[in-house]
């Protein structure tokens, strides 16, 4: 017998249910309807946690017509990596695992700019904290802009510190370090900021809510260490080779303390999702002018030609996805 409730909503018009913006998603290399793809509520990975995934872009040349996923390969070896690390039983051909998220772009047929993700999940029925297995792995491609909607950000110094790698591992991506960064950009929201800065528990600047950070100061272009419990970030990795390779600079990888960011003359963040963007302020402390530096435009520009291949084209990250 229905509720009153249930009744009224029969009786009122409803809207239609939003459209998919694609078709497909792959499942264990299998495509699969977008409203398809589920897991139950009782596997290990939804119960605990217990998952990784690889967050890619890609992105449109109009010019040729050509979409080119950025650095696949070197996403799925941090994705088996990261497998590695959390002991979870899942596939290890990077080839395959690539291949498998090209073709299913190609299966929607998508030439926009893109966010990709590939997710793996343990799938225990009932599952228990400790079941290493089986898996099971998801993969999407998503049309995708400006992650933050705008750019330069105005970043707080989070309260919460950046995990440890004595607690979590930090280095890989693994779905639950997210709770992490998470409470830092709820918190830095909540304070009127677009973004949040984490720091490690030795007061270190460790990295934003997914992304690295660098900074300018003093001419020099610095950046925290791996071992300062951040990712080692494959977008942070490509500014480093262009920083290096393509302007002829050296990079200071060392500690960063929060006040050195009150003092640069330039602070960028970058990430698969974030891009290059360069931060306007830290806890309401202009950098330079708030406007975007001469170095930081320099490596957006580059980065930008990156991933579609017109700058270091020898290294082969730009992969175009339609033959």
């Amino acid at each position: 017998m229905s509720t009153l409730r249930e009744e009224a909503l029969l009786a009122t018009p409803q809207p239609a249910p939003a459209t998919p913006k694609v078709r497909y998603l792959l499942h264990d290399g299998e495509l699969v309807e977008y409203a398809d793809a589920r897991l139950h509520v009782l596997s290990t990975t939804l119960k605990y946690g217990v998952g990784v995934f690889e967050g890619f872009r890609a992105y449109w040349s109009e010019d040729e017509q050509q979409l080119y996923a950025f650095r696949v390969g070197d996403h799925m070896r941090r994705l088996v990596d990261s497998m590695r690390v959390v002991e979870i039983d899942g596939p290890q051909d990077v080839d395959v695992l690539t291949e498998q998220l090209l073709g299913l772009v190609r299966a929607n047929g998508l030439r926009s700019n893109l966010h990709m993700r590939a997710q793996v999940f343990v799938d225990s029925s009932d599952g228990k904290p400790e079941d290493t297995g089986p898996s099971t792995v998801f993969m999407a491609a998503i049309p995708m802009g400006n992650y933050f909607g705008a750019t330069g950000l105005d970043m707080q110094i989070s309260s919460w510190a950046r995990l440890s790698d004595r607690s979590m591992p930090p280095r890989i991506k693994s779905i639950a370090n997210y709770q992490n960064g998470r409470l830092a950009m709820l918190e830095a929201r909540r304070n009127g900021y677009d973004a949040a800065l984490l720091m490690t528990e030795s007061g270190h600047v460790a990295e934003g809510a997914g992304y690295n950070v660098f900074m300018v100061r003093k001419g020099r272009l610095c950046t925290p260490p791996t071992t300062d419990s951040i990712l080692e970030g494959i977008t942070r990795d490509s500014v480093l080779h262009l920083a290096r390779t393509e302007l002829g600079l050296d990079v200071d990888i060392r500690p960063i303390d929060r006040t050195e960011l009150y003092s640069a003359d330039e602070v960028f963040v970058c990430g698969s999702a974030a891009e290059v963007n360069h931060v306007k302020s830290v806890d309401r402390t202009p950098i330079g002018t708030g406007a975007v530096g001469e170095l930081t435009a320099r490596l957006q520009r580059l980065y930008l030609d990156a991933v579609v291949g017109r700058a270091a084209s020898d290294q082969g990250w730009a992969q175009p996805v339609y033959a």
